[in-house]
């Protein structure tokens, strides 16, 4: 039996350590960073520094070119088990399905290809410049409320256009940092990781998963 209704849904799902077994941004840092890296990571996940400005600094500690950044995400960036079932599923079902991320298009592009994200909508950043790749934020108003804002991607404010536009109800699935303020949007949260400490913590309803077959499972979807 399905558990909801999916003509009354969108699905909004994170990429990094997601639909992606890795985060590609943290695996990044660590092979290709230094040092300098290391303490911006620290920073980060400690919450002394925001998404956005640690980004910058990465990207100007590592100095790597964009031909370098793809080459990496395609030789050590691997999609988690299921998604590929899971998108059948949504798609079968005419659910609209939307990535929100706080990292690349790049990474997405490159990870997913054009024929699974046929029909999917992107939010995400950009990289641009050469020899050495920055960010280019796509949220141009950095102005947040959280302590560890602001992010390059509000991930608030693409969920709120989301449901403007679709008029349907938030199933988030994430698990990072950056997903924080994502659930508070979100009528049905799956969540892991960092975002499960954090429901757990703000008393919201949420469900734990490991990969997208174990949300197949709980929603009760399957193919016909």
């Amino acid at each position: 039996m399905k558990l909801i209704n999916e003509m009354k849904y969108v699905i909004v799902s994170d990429f990094d350590g997601t639909i992606t077994r890795e985060d590609s941004n943290s695996l990044l840092v660590e092979a290709c960073g230094n040092p300098e890296n290391a303490r911006i990571e620290a920073d980060f996940i400690s919450g002394y520094m925001s998404s956005r400005d640690a980004f910058i600094q990465h990207f100007d500690a590592m100095r790597i070119s964009l031909t370098e950044y793809i080459e990496f995400i395609e030789s050590n960036i691997a999609i988690t088990e299921g998604f590929d079932k899971f998108l059948e599923i949504t798609r079968k079902l005419e659910v609209p399905m939307f990535i929100v991320t706080g990292g690349y298009h790049q990474a997405v592009t490159s990870v997913l290809g054009d024929e699974r994200l046929s029909g999917v909508e992107v939010y995400a950043n950009n990289l641009s410049g050469e020899p050495h790749i920055k960010p280019v934020f796509r949220t141009k108003n950095p102005i947040c409320e959280k302590a560890f804002g602001p992010c390059g991607n509000c991930k608030r404010d693409c969920i709120r256009t989301i449901r403007r536009e679709s008029g349907r109800k938030i199933l988030f699935i994430g698990d990072g940092i950056t997903d924080h303020c994502a659930v508070e949007e979100a009528d049905l949260i799956f969540a892991k990781d960092f975002l499960a400490e954090y429901c757990k913590e703000q008393a919201l309803p949420y469900v734990t998963y490991k990969d997208f077959t174990d949300i197949i499972d709980y929603l009760g979807w399957c193919i016909t």
